[in-house]
């Protein structure tokens, strides 16, 4: 199979990770695989591309172009955020990238566009890239493409700016699902996949996928972790008396609450991650609860959670969370909101400790009782079959390729 596959490689987060092993894997199992990175979300990391080649992906040469040219200029994360949201407004407007666009049609072979994220500003760049090729557009959901609600209740964790910003999303939300709904009614997107029920639960697209007769396939394994390395520093025996944290350091992961949430546990808590902005910094650094680590090497990572008696996981937004699967891969217990992400894959296994959302003293209670925990009760939990079986699932990328694979292979 030909795929053309569009997507952000260079971000440090689960989506890109899950994007660079899936078509590995697919390029090892023989088919043609190309990747495209829209112009807007190129940045300057040859050992990525690389790394991709080395393993049988073919980059499409405007990557490096747009890197070597310096053509993709840095944008203002906000003005990005609002037109990346408002598309649907420029649908006919794919700047740059109508240049390579042209070419791309003229150069590569497809026998599906395969758009590995669930933004509608890819939507709308494969939407004219499928227009050019006369090929079907597969969209990949990880977090919900948008909600029905009144945005992400960031307005409860961040205050006033998290009033603004569910604001903008409550409108923006509109244009996005406008962006779905017109690319499903002129039969260019004829297919969406999800990692998991969440964002399927979140927007209620299967509604709209129902409607318009476009294929939705919720994956059994949407995504894995590492097991040849992961399985190197597992451990479930002999923890040390310390909780762990590690994610991307923005609120919607919870960093907000952290301090408080540090106060409250019998132990300190290690921080591993990249800030964004000076302000959430300064929460954390400093405070005799917390200790920063950084954004370290995966190996020193893996160690540390590894031996960390519990991750401290308050998470207000994930599609699958990679976080928790590592953790969890590594013998470590985790404590983490009911948000349907977690709920949807994680709930019923008994390492995973499930609280209410915003509920910082039961996030706390809960830690403390692990923290608290005799080693053989620690182990059998580990050990238990439900949770053996779920990493068995979950510990090859090939499986993620193949449930992948065989979706695409419908639209041919």
């Amino acid at each position: 199979m030909n795929i053309l596959a569009i997507g952000n490689v260079f971000n440090p987060s689960g989506v890109s990770v899950h994007i660079i092993n899936v078509l590995k894997e697919l390029a090892k199992m023989g088919n043609e695989v190309t990747l495209y990175v829209p112009s807007f979300l190129v940045k300057e990391d040859y050992n990525v591309l690389r790394d991709l080649e080395k393993n049988g992906v073919n980059v499409y040469h405007s990557v490096y172009e747009v890197i070597e040219k310096r053509l993709n200029t840095t944008v203002n994360r906000y003005l990005y955020f609002i037109d990346s949201h408002t598309v649907y407004l420029r649908w006919n407007n794919i700047g740059l990238d109508k240049i390579y666009v042209d070419n791309l049609s003229k150069e590569t072979k497809a026998d599906v566009i395969y758009d590995m994220h669930e933004d509608s500003i890819t939507l709308r760049l494969a939407y004219h890239i499928s227009k050019k090729m006369g090929k079907p557009v597969v969209k990949l959901l990880h977090d919900e493409p948008f909600r029905n609600s009144f945005g992400r209740g960031y307005r409860k964790f961040m205050g006033f700016s998290g009033l603004i910003y569910d604001t903008l999303m409550w409108s923006f939300y509109k244009l996005d699902k406008r962006a779905f709904i017109r690319s499903m009614r002129d039969r260019i997107l004829r297919g969406i996949a999800a990692v998991s029920k969440a964002p399927v639960y979140l927007s209620n697209i299967d509604k709209i996928t129902s409607k318009y007769n476009v294929k939705l396939r919720v994956f059994k394994v949407g995504n894995a972790f590492n097991k040849d390395l992961i399985y190197k520093y597992r451990k479930v025996k002999n923890k040390e008396n310390y909780a762990v944290f590690f994610a991307r350091l923005v609120p919607q992961k919870g960093i907000r609450e952290l301090p408080k949430i540090a106060e409250l546990i019998d132990s300190k808590i290690i921080v591993f991650g990249k800030f964004f902005n000076e302000r959430d910094k300064r929460l954390l650094i400093g405070n005799p609860k917390i200790e920063y680590r950084g954004y370290r090497p995966i190996e020193e990572l893996y160690d540390t959670v590894s031996r960390a008696k519990v991750l401290v996981y308050p998470s207000h937004q994930d599609g699958f969370s990679l976080v928790v699967l590592d953790t969890l891969a590594l013998g470590t217990s985790i404590v983490t909101y009911d948000i349907p992400a977690i709920r949807l894959v994680y709930s019923g296994l008994k390492p995973v400790r499930i609280v209410k959302e915003y509920d910082i003293k039961s996030m706390a209670r809960a830690a403390n009782e692990v923290l608290k925990m005799g080693d053989e009760e620690y182990e059998m939990e580990h050990n238990d079959e439900e949770v053996r079986k779920f990493l068995d699932d979950h510990s090859s990328w090939e499986k993620v390729a193949k449930e992948t694979y065989d979706f695409l292979s419908e639209f041919i």
